[in-house]
């Protein structure tokens, strides 16, 4: 029996994170086999309201303490879960993660290695040039980099852009990674998301902490 794509999709957010726990020592992995917890934890609002559903689950393995870059990344992987691309996008054989200059996310993205996005390969390019962009689904552009560098070949693309650069959604970006007390978080310009018709599920808007609009 096929299994509901909720589900499979939690699942497979999970995994990214129990990754997490494999690769660094400082993190640990909770296996929970009843079917009821109390267990906590504060990556985000985006990864808790993500991972409750699998709580109830048998088995349930996730990642305590995560470090901010192995979050950014999962953060990253889940995105392609909710968002929606234009058909002459989707076609292509594979979904690709593409990383700006300096972009350091270390053995964090080792996480990545061998996932796939709706039963597609996922690729990850690093250093990514303007020139190259057409080939990218998500663009991360690291804190470090000018999001005006890529500005004139982005224009209209259906090409998501992430950020940790403060203020991000109001420069042209289309998501900006935040911090929110002591949590990560996200905040969402849907103009900039329809300007490229890339469209963003309700399920992940629900989870923004900002979301900017004229419509």
């Amino acid at each position: 029996m096929q299994m509901p794509n909720t589900l499979r999709l939690l699942q497979e957010a999970c995994a990214v994170l129990r990754s997490a726990c494999r690769y660094f020592g400082r993190t640990r992995t909770l296996c929970l086999k009843s079917r009821t917890s109390a267990a906590t934890f504060a990556i985000s609002r985006f990864s808790k309201l993500l991972l409750l559903p699998l709580l109830l689950a048998s088995p349930l393995c996730f990642a305590e303490a995560a470090s901010e870059a192995a979050v950014k990344v999962a953060f990253l992987y889940n995105f392609f879960k909710f968002i929606e691309w234009p058909e002459t996008v989707t076609g292509q054989n594979r979904y690709t993660l593409c990383l700006s200059n300096h972009t350091d996310f270390g053995d964090h993205l080792l996480m990545l290695e061998g996932k796939a996005v709706n039963g597609k390969p996922l690729e990850i390019i690093r250093n990514i040039s303007a020139k190259d962009l057409k080939s990218c689904h998500i663009l991360f552009i690291d804190i470090a980099d000018n999001p005006g560098d890529y500005a004139r070949e982005l224009k209209g693309m259906p090409i998501v852009t992430v950020s940790d650069k403060p203020g991000f959604i109001n420069q042209g970006g289309t998501i900006g990674l935040i911090q929110d007390g002591n949590r990560l978080s996200f905040e969402v310009n849907l103009d900039i998301a329809n300007t490229g018709n890339t469209r963003i599920s309700a399920q992940l808007l629900k989870l923004a902490k900002n979301i900017v609009t004229d419509k």
